[in-house]
């Protein structure tokens, strides 16, 4: 029953894949998707990271309440996670794409490269912005922030190193360069969690 059940969707989610990976462009008779992925790509993938860092936040906030629900939600840290993502978001989306400029390749070591680059590059700047954004709208000074980033960065580097190689493996070998930041920002989403809680819960 439940491979029945199961078997439409996964045909579906195969045929996504496939056809992402084979499609370089929207068909221009989507003009909707043809704008989205197209012509404003820069704001899809801004809007698309401010949107999903405040998610991840609120995701982080209700783990953290689990063990005191008495504690109010705290909506001006979720608004320093979706300006720290409006910024991060451009960032990102100039960074894969000059990565896709320079290594155009799709096997084995050109994708092994890219990893390399987004764990040696993109990583440790994701994370400096991250911190050092989300704690001056705190009303934190450049020193304290500097501290944090130092207290924090190895940790969450680590960790970062342990989630993301995987999938930015599937990333790199199966999508074009145009939808990458918003698989990535989906992908966030958990990893937002664990960003979020190491900045405002970490001990």
């Amino acid at each position: 029953m439940y491979s029945i059940r199961l078997s439409n969707p996964l045909r579906m989610s195969l045929q996504a894949i496939s056809y992402f990976s084979m499609n370089s462009r929207i068909p221009p008779n989507t003009k909707f998707w043809s704008k989205v992925f197209g012509k404003y790509l820069l704001v899809t993938n801004t809007v698309g990271s401010g949107f999903l860092l405040p998610f991840g936040d609120a995701l982080a906030q209700q783990y953290e309440r689990l063990g005191e629900m008495k504690k109010p939600f705290d909506y001006s840290r979720s608004g320093c996670m979706m300006i720290t993502g409006l910024v991060i978001g451009p960032v990102q989306h100039g960074f894969y794409l000059l990565l896709e400029k320079l290594l155009p390749g799709n096997n084995r070591w050109d994708i092994l490269r890219k990893i390399l680059a987004d764990q040696l590059i993109m990583s440790p700047i994701y994370i400096a912005l991250f911190f050092h954004i989300s704690s001056l709208l705190e009303g934190k000074s450049i020193t304290e922030c500097n501290a944090e980033l130092y207290e924090k960065f190895l940790y969450t580097w680590l960790l970062d190193c342990c989630l993301w190689p995987g999938l930015q493996y599937l990333n790199f070998r199966y999508l074009k360069a145009l939808y990458r930041v918003v698989f990535i920002n989906v992908a966030n989403c958990m990893y937002i969690v664990l960003l979020s809680h190491i900045k405002h819960g970490y001990q």
